[in-house]
Parts: C-alpha cells; structure tokens; sequence
C-alpha cells in the first residue's frame, strides 16, 4: 500500500507539472510549436515510466516530418495505449468526448491538440476532415479503429469511418499492434487489470495499475503505407488483418501460456463505455 501511495503522489504531481508546462510552452494559445510537441512527447513517456511499465519497441518508427503529418492506427487495450505511444513518437490524438471531463487529464489533452468525438452523433464526417487538416499540417494523428477496447487477447473489427480522411489528402497509414505482458510468476488471477473494460472507472482503474508489478508493454511499428482516396472497406479490413497477426504473434513470443480468464470477454464488455461509435 506504501508504494502505491507513493506512487500515486508522484503520478499527481507530474500531472500538475503538465498543467503548469500548458502555460510555460505556450500550450494554450498555439499548441503546434516544436516546443510544445517536444515536451508533450517528454511529458507522456514519463507518465509511462511512472506508471511502471517496461517498453519494447519491434519494428520501424516513421521519422517525423514538417510537411505531412501520418495517421497512426493501433488496436486499443487501454487509456495507457495514449501515453504509451505518444511518448515514443510526437503526434496528437483522437480521444472520446468524455476524457474532457477527466480531472487534470481532460484539460491537458485538450490542451495540447487532441481531436474530441462524440459517440453516436454522426461526428465522424467532421471528425475525418480535423484529421486531413491536422496532416497536412505536418501534425501526426493516432486513432483506434476498434471504437473501443478490448481484453488485449484479439482485435476486434475495424470502423472504416474516420478513414475517409483520405477523401480530403494523401494519408500515410502506420498500423500499431501493442501486447501487454507480465512475469510468469507474477500473473495476475482475475483478467488482464491493463485492459480499461466493462464497469472500469479512471481513478479505479489508475489505483489498480499503480499497484502491479514488472509490466512490460511490447509496441511494433508495421510499414507505412498510403490509403487509397476510394473505396476503403478492403484496405481496413486488411490493416485490422495484419495488426491481429502482429498481435498473435507477440503473444506467442512473451507469453504463450498466459491465457486471461474468460471475465473479460467481448460479450462482457459495457461498450459504451468507450465506444466512439453508436
């Protein structure tokens, strides 16, 4: 219990240096500078190091550039999946509404440029066209075409919605797979407590990871590749395709005889509660 408090006071206090950083970069009026987008990578990666998890990266990270942003698509665990990979590349996010309401974190992403999306109110036309203009800005978006998360063990079909992105400019694509893994001694019983599913609240969930021991967080980066302008239905379902191979296969790889228990299924989950999609 000592060590959690301990780093739950640590946590918090790098959150209030994010909301003071908002200030000192100069965040809130212009959140595009090099300056901003610097310390909002630096800002993340030490959330990542302070929530104790390990990161392995397989695979090629995109170099980034000034001129055209890249549209970065990853299956989607947990909130920890944003600062996890954002802390390795510089690039914004797409979040569900809500997270605006989330204390400290809501205003941190908000201010430093993430896109906001209401689910089921048919925001993703709008929604599409804030990521076309954010790439052609030189800015580089993440989103998770799931909609939601997931228990970490598969991923689940893709929206092809936001997408449609590349109706407005060339979009180049890097899909993401990230695995979540655990010591063999140190298995937790009851479900993967990454995953922020089913009745999961923020606080709840943060005080429940603070609290595991030595977990790692595997990230693989998959060729970059550009969507085609048109019918984009083929081209998701063969990224969701790769990504889950990519998936299976770091499973295999770090914990092939881990098998979560059955709490955490798709049947299970309350998907409105994270779903960007009606």
């Amino acid at each position: 219990m000592t060590r959690k408090i301990y780093a739950s006071a640590r946590l918090l206090l790098h959150i209030l240096a994010g909301v003071v950083l908002l200030a000192l970069t100069g965040a809130i009026w212009n959140n595009k500078t090099q300056l901003v987008k610097s310390t909002k990578q630096w800002w993340l990666a030490r959330m990542v190091h302070l929530l104790g998890i390990n990161v392995n990266i397989h695979g090629q990270m995109p170099m980034p550039t000034n001129s055209k942003g890249i549209l970065y698509v990853s299956n989607h665990v947990s909130w920890i999946d944003i600062p996890l990979i954002g802390g390795l590349s510089q690039l914004n996010f797409l979040s569900k509404a809500e997270v605006r309401s989330w204390p400290l974190i809501g205003k941190l992403a908000e201010g430093t440029g993430t896109l906001f999306i209401k689910r089921g109110s048919g925001d993703a036309a709008r929604v599409s066209e804030s990521i076309a203009r954010y790439l052609d800005d030189g800015r580089s978006v993440l989103f998770f075409p799931e909609g939601t998360t997931s228990d970490g063990k598969t991923v689940r079909k893709f929206h092809s919605k936001l997408f449609k992105a590349a109706h407005h400019t060339t979009v180049n694509v890097c899909p993401i797979a990230i695995h979540y893994h655990f010591d063999q001694s140190e298995i937790p019983s009851s479900g993967n407590p990454i995953a922020f599913i089913d009745e999961d609240e923020f606080t709840e969930h943060l005080w429940r990871v603070l609290g595991l021991p030595k977990v790692s967080a595997t990230v693989e980066f998959l060729p970059v590749r550009s969507a085609p302008s048109g019918n984009l239905e083929v081209f998701v379902r063969g990224l969701r395709s790769e990504i889950n191979e990519a998936l299976q296969q770091l499973q295999r790889k770090t914990s092939t005889n881990i098998q979560w228990p059955d709490a955490s299924t798709h049947d299970g989950q309350r998907d409105e509660a994270t779903s960007f999609y009606s």
